[in-house]
């Protein structure tokens, strides 16, 4: 065996990670043991190596759930918005009739007229609009029921400007 030879070897041995080597053939003998320290970092480099794979392979999953995450969402999203499209097709607006200060209630000690998702009957007053110091009470024309209520109390409101959002009943 020559330099070469036993040169290619060890390189064989290292790349395998065999620790120990011996070979014996005729007055030839070869034997080869690589030091703790040596095989430490081989295997050090090789769970340095798995962890960095498996560490890609967690992310790569993490990427395909966040995308199938963020489908889901939009689809939701989109679905949402469809099903409010079409509620706010059946919706009517309840408008101020002229320029003034909104007041939920009727005095500051009292309740509300109305909340959200309360049934309102027809010519029933909803709110008040303070105009030139004279209380207006506001009153729906048909029966129907809160939606949102569009301005707050003390707000200075504008001709034809939207109050509530009703569906009617």
């Amino acid at each position: 065996m020559n330099i070469n030879d036993i040169k290619d070897l060890i390189k064989f041995i290292k790349s395998n990670k065999i620790k120990e080597f011996y070979y014996k053939k005729g007055d030839e003998e070869v034997s080869v043991k690589l030091s703790h320290e040596e095989t430490a970092a081989q295997d050090l480099k090789h769970r340095v190596r798995e962890k960095k794979e498996y560490l890609a392979q967690i992310e790569d999953i993490e990427h395909a759930e966040l995308a199938k995450l963020s489908a889901q969402r939009s689809q939701a999203v989109k679905s949402e918005l469809t099903e409010q499209e079409s509620k706010k097709e059946t919706l009517k607006e309840i408008v101020s009739p002229f320029v003034g200060s909104f007041y939920r209630s009727p005095s500051p000690d009292k309740p509300p007229f109305v909340e959200v998702d309360s049934v309102v009957e027809k010519n029933s007053p909803v709110c008040i609009i303070e105009a030139m110091k004279i209380m207006n009470e506001i009153e729906v024309d048909i029966k129907c029921r809160i939606v949102s209520i569009l301005v707050e109390t003390g707000q200075l409101v504008e001709y034809g400007q939207p109050l509530f959002l009703v569906e009617p009943l």
